[in-house]
């Protein structure tokens, strides 16, 4: 692979939003991992789209500290950026969407595919997939009370009887978004099961919207080959990118980052910049063992980061661990990071 897949939908926003990716090779939203930093740390490595983790529009509203640190933008991205909001109000989402569009933000995606039930309960997330005829007077109100482009990732439907893909995508063509994503499983399969790639595909061969296919894509191979196959506009990868962040590098035919060691140090720059040392504690904690995943010694390599009770602690062990890193290829039945995300 040598030349970069460079996006060239033909649809109603040809001149839009969709144009502005790097390439074809996006990162998933994935909550609790896709913050500024790692969202920085995926620049870097040339993903061609960028997505937040999930944050809630109420939050925002509320003026939630916490929240509202979730939807910081690195000011020196080559990337598009979006901030994933969802919630139950459009109104509420219009209001946070001014606090997305001065972030720094270039576009507001909306999760339709959240299939958590503190989520669902509410009416958020894949509920909102239940009834097409809602959603899209939803977005439709969302896409008139804003400033900055709107898009969209959802799941197939809400179960196997309930599969509503067809009628949502349509939804948000009418209601002007620039793009669906679609992750492969409904709501009721939550992270279990196999993504439905020739049910995206079906997709894309109905839709007048451009299409980003998501789901168990582990490696570069992979992702070209599901791009190629499914006729999808673009993949997002999530799990993937945690366990080889090259992995974009690789897409696009240059050569990858593969010292996890160097990766690590990379990230804890980014992380003593926007986070005090408790944060940075964590997500050091939580990448090291990401990424451990797969070589030799890694469970009880990652047992141990919960006895570090500093960062300096963290990097010790890191240092001595991936000397002689060798990780083993990420095989489609390996069970990573399986309670959620693409």
């Amino acid at each position: 692979m040598n030349s970069i897949a460079i996006p060239t939908c033909e649809s109603h926003v040809q001149e839009g939003l969709f144009t502005r990716a790097r390439n074809s090779f996006w990162l998933a939203p994935m909550a609790g991992i896709t913050d500024v930093c790692f969202r920085q740390l995926m620049d870097e490595m040339n993903a061609g789209v960028l997505i937040s983790e999930l944050v809630s529009a109420k939050g925002l509203f509320y003026n939630s500290e916490k929240t509202r640190k979730m939807m910081r933008v690195h000011p020196n991205e080559k990337s598009i950026t979006g901030i994933q909001l969802f919630g139950e109000s459009a109104d509420d989402i219009i209001r946070a969407s001014e606090l997305v569009e001065a972030s720094g933000a270039d576009f507001v995606d909306i999760n339709l595919g959240c299939p958590v039930k503190k989520v669902v309960k509410k009416g958020c997330g894949a509920a909102l997939l239940r009834d097409p005829a809602y959603l899209e007077k939803f977005l439709t109100t969302i896409k008139k009370g804003i400033r900055i482009p709107l898009t969209v990732k959802m799941r197939t439907g809400w179960n196997d009887d309930e599969l509503t893909i067809h009628e949502c995508v349509q939804a948000a063509y009418n209601s002007g978004c620039e793009w669906v994503a679609i992750h492969g499983r409904t709501r009721a399969q939550g992270y279990e099961g196999k993504a439905d790639w020739n049910l995206i595909a079906e997709v894309k061969a109905q839709a007048q919207i451009p299409i980003i296919g998501n789901g168990d894509i582990r490696n570069a191979e992979q992702a070209r080959r599901r791009l190629a196959e499914s006729k999808v506009d673009a993949v997002m990868i999530g799990r993937g990118a945690l366990r080889n962040p090259g992995i974009f590098n690789e897409c696009i035919g240059l050569k990858p980052e593969t010292s996890c060691l160097n990766i690590i140090r990379r990230y804890q720059k980014s992380l003593k910049e926007y986070y005090d040392t408790r944060f940075e504690l964590i997500m050091l904690r939580k990448i090291s063992a990401w990424l451990a995943f797969g070589n030799p010694g890694a469970a009880k390599f990652r047992k141990s980061m919960f006895d570090c009770l500093t960062s300096a602690e963290v990097m010790e062990k890191v240092e001595a661990f991936f000397q002689n890193e060798t990780p083993l290829p990420f095989n489609d039945n390996e069970k990573f990071m399986m309670g959620g995300h693409g």
